[in-house]
């Protein structure tokens, strides 16, 4: 059995234990299996994750072929958007891949509005699980987050001390992101978040669509500010902004924290979910940025 082998069949087995655990009433032992069946699954996933647009619609049509049958045709349509956007770079609006939830009991899945009941196990809807579509938008609390926010220029400016431009500029290896080319990036997210809470308090239900700032990037939430200028021109931009918009956030009250709008992406956002998903997304890139910085991969080199 080679290692792949080896790995997927070890995370089966703790999957299958975490389940078992459960069914016995052994809580805590069933919280500490799926935490090292999650730590297995990113490990595995990250190991063997598809690279580029071709590849990941490969990967798409490949697993719509598998998955795909009786009774599956809305999860199949949205299968093949999802196949669409990889291949040609878009995104992904909620019509072609409304909200998703599963049943607990039983793992089966629903696009759009739940049943009230599962209708394979009769387990109540309010015990279904919605599948965000990515971590940042989890439920959070002002206060850390308002603490992540405000700590984000020093934690930045802390990555780039005692480096130089040439340092900064140099990608730690083959296909991996400078430091500058990751301040691009944070950047074109500040630049977002900014302007999405402008518009969150002073607007009304605002429709906060992506924002592309070139024709060859993607209207979406990702993206880059190609200027040329320097990552230290670029820190600075990136730190004045988020100054500004912690001011903006600084004395709101539970009122102001759900000002709320509409996202082609996520659709209903408020003002505390849009400050989570940008803090949260600064810390996804932290660890690369003060790698980059040394010349080094995260996690590797040290």
């Amino acid at each position: 059995m080679g290692g792949s082998d080896v790995q997927l069949e070890r995370i089966g087995r703790l999957a299958a234990l975490a389940r078992g655990l459960e069914h016995e009433g052994v809580y805590n032992g069933a919280k500490l299996v799926r935490a090292a069946l999650e730590r297995e699954l990113l490990r595995y996933a990250d190991a063997h994750v598809p690279v580029g647009g071709a590849a990941i619609g490969d990967a798409v049509a490949a697993i719509r072929r598998e998955l795909c049958g009786d009774g599956t045709e809305a999860f199949c349509t949205a299968l093949d958007a999802v196949e669409t956007a990889a291949r040609h770079g878009t995104t992904i609006p909620l019509e072609a891949a409304p909200a998703t939830h599963t049943c607990r009991a039983c793992g089966e899945l629903f696009l759009g509005d739940p049943p009230p009941t599962c209708p394979v196990c009769e387990s109540p809807g309010f015990s279904f699980r919605e599948h965000l579509p990515i971590w940042f938008l989890e439920p959070a609390e002002p206060a850390p987050i308002l603490q992540a926010l405000e700590s984000g220029p020093d934690a930045i400016a802390a990555a780039l001390a005692g480096h130089d431009e040439a340092d900064l500029g140099r990608p730690p290896a083959p296909g991996e992101w400078s430091v500058r080319e990751a301040l691009e990036h944070v950047l074109f997210a500040e630049q977002l978040f900014a302007e999405r809470v402008g518009r969150l308090l002073g607007e009304d239900e605002p429709d906060l669509a992506g924002r592309a700032v070139w024709a060859e990037t993607t209207a979406s939430d990702e993206g880059s500010v190609r200027s040329g200028e320097s990552a230290g021109v670029m820190f600075e931009r990136y730190s004045d902004l988020r100054r500004a918009t912690v001011e903006q956030l600084r004395d709101l009250d539970a009122a102001g924290w759900r000002r709320a709008g509409r996202h082609a992406g996520g659709g209903r956002v408020t003002v505390l979910s849009q400050a989570a998903y940008f803090a949260r997304h600064q810390a996804s890139h932290m660890a690369q940025i003060a790698a980059a910085a040394e010349g080094r991969v995260p996690g590797q080199d040290r």
